[in-house]
């Protein structure tokens, strides 16, 4: 079932027309919501009118974040396009196999990624072009001289307006498509857990917009209910820091992982930084330790983990920043209400309380599916297969153990990276790290666990053993060890756990 949506730009500069909706931090640049409806109607009627665009037509990004970003969705919502935001950190080969699957009928670029962009044109021959901030600024004249295109009456929930490329870090990038109803739906969701709704709202967004998680899971929420969204260029700790931490800003909301929080509470800012302002917090992509969890108790700040994926809205599950005792647990929190889980076992059975099982899931901000993808790849029943496992208590929260990709088989034996590497990581010596499975003669396979030393120091795999005594069966042991200087990372912070598989798959560790 679907249903019309409102222009929710042209609602907000009816009712809030001098309010702040957007604020670009690089550049100083702000928009209030009647000044945004001038800019969105005019890039729309440009769309249509100056490039000849079609309802349904693609059109493709590749910039930092920039508040233009948000104005160029609106604008494609507004003239009935898809727009599908390009991830600057992949290669050109990368990007062109990306486009090809996209068709675009239009590029929209900023300086910095022109050479990048140039080539993805040529390559593909795209039709049209826009360079939003070089010599012609041809986003600037279609924002402010093209004919307007007013606000429509006919959209519909079906109407596919974002494909969002899932961030790959455990597998190749594949393209999720998002319909307005989606969105919609999950603003819904958010106003429950995350306090989207209220007046006054400010979301500091430094992720990138070509990810879920910077564009969906407090950015569009926070604009679809009237508030303001400040946007950065790149995530920057010590920007961070100083712009959030500073109550003058008014900063109420920012979504971040475990790696870009204790960054920021490792800046010099961080001492002095008032977060007092801050509605919700929240804590995605990953699990934070219990001591960085008392750094930001102590200046007042409760995280709401949730968990989610492009797919998935993003948000599925939020945790109420009340329940210290299940954030320690790890607990990623209760379902919000607009969806439907279950934990299904190997049998397509659901599996009893406490129990691992599949996160199979049905909701109106679920993805419909992926370009050039068969349902039955990734559907069953009308259930989505998230292929992330997960328990639930009796209180109804859930814990995430592993992604089914992250899961190794050690002779016969079931083991989640996940679970060995909250153990390892209490470990002095141990920086960061990761656990995957390798290879094995005897074993089929075998933990490898791959660690960025501590300064000076570096652990070896009986001291690793020995954290595991009496906290793991033995099974789930690592077997082998690989010291490295770093991780790699996509451009949400975390593990590229797929380049890692490719690289030392077959390779001698200790």
């Amino acid at each position: 079932m679907t249903f019309p949506i409102t222009d929710w730009v042209a609602h907000h500069a009816r009712s809030r027309p001098q309010q702040g909706a957007l604020h670009g931090l690089d550049e100083g640049e702000t928009r209030t919501w009647a000044e945004l409806e001038n800019r969105v109607a005019r890039l729309a009627g440009a769309l249509r009118g100056r490039f000849g665009l079609n309802p349904g037509d693609r059109v493709v990004a590749l910039s930092d974040g920039n508040i233009r970003i948000l104005e160029l969705q609106f604008a494609c919502i507004r003239a009935g396009l898809t727009f599908a935001p390009l991830n600057f950190r992949l290669t050109v080969a990368e990007l062109t196999g990306m486009c090809r699957l996209l068709s675009p009928a239009l590029m929209v670029h900023d300086s910095k990624w022109r050479p990048t962009a140039q080539a993805l044109v040529d390559a593909l021959h795209i039709a049209h072009v826009i360079d939003w901030d070089g010599p012609q600024a041809a986003f600037e004249s279609c924002a402010t001289e093209a004919q307007p295109m007013a606000p429509r009456t006919d959209m519909q929930g079906s109407e596919v307006a974002l494909i969002l490329f899932t961030s790959g870090s455990t597998d190749t990038p594949k393209s999720a498509t998002s319909n307005l109803e989606a969105m919609v739906w999950q603003a819904f969701n958010q106003a429950e857990c995350s306090r989207v709704a209220e007046q006054g709202n400010h979301v500091f967004t430094p992720l990138p917009l070509f990810h879920a998680g910077g564009l969906h899971s407090l950015t569009n929420p926070v604009l679809y209910f009237g508030g303001k969204a400040t946007i950065s260029a790149r995530f920057d700790a010590a920007v961070t820091a100083r712009f959030a931490g500073d109550p003058a800003n008014g900063v109420t909301h920012i979504g971040l992982v475990p790696l870009m929080y204790d960054l920021i509470a490792k800046t010099p800012y961080f001492a002095e930084a008032d977060f007092s302002t801050w509605r919700t917090a929240i804590l995605a992509g990953g699990r934070m330790a219990p001591a960085l969890q008392d750094i930001y108790l102590a200046k007042g700040v409760r995280f709401s983990a949730q968990y989610g994926g492009t797919e998935t809205g993003p948000s599925v599950t939020a945790l109420d920043p009340a329940r210290i005792d299940k954030a320690r647990a790890g607990s990623c929190g209760t379902k919000v209400m607009h969806v439907q889980i279950r934990l299904v076992g190997q049998g397509g059975e659901d599996v009893a309380q406490g129990e691992p099982g599949e996160i199979w899931l049905k909701g109106p901000a679920i993805t419909r599916g992926y370009l050039n993808r068969a349902p039955e790849d990734d559907y069953t029943d009308g259930w989505f297969r998230t292929g992330d496992v997960a328990t639930i208590d009796e209180e109804g929260y859930y814990f995430l153990v592993d992604r089914l990709k992250d899961m190794y088989k050690s002779g016969g034996e079931n083991v989640a990276s996940a679970e060995v590497e909250q153990v390892l990581a209490l470990h002095p010596d141990v920086r960061e790290l990761v656990v995957i499975g390798v290879a094995d003669d005897n074993w089929g396979e075998v933990g490898l666990a791959i660690v960025v030393p501590n300064a000076g120091h570096a652990p070896t795999l009986e001291s690793l053993h020995e954290i595991c005594s009496g906290r793991l069966a033995k099974y789930k042991y690592p077997r082998r060890l690989a010291l490295v200087e770093s991780l790699p990372r996509n451009a949400m912070g975390k593990v590229v756990k797929h380049e890692l598989r490719a690289r030392f798959q077959g390779s001698p560790t200790a």
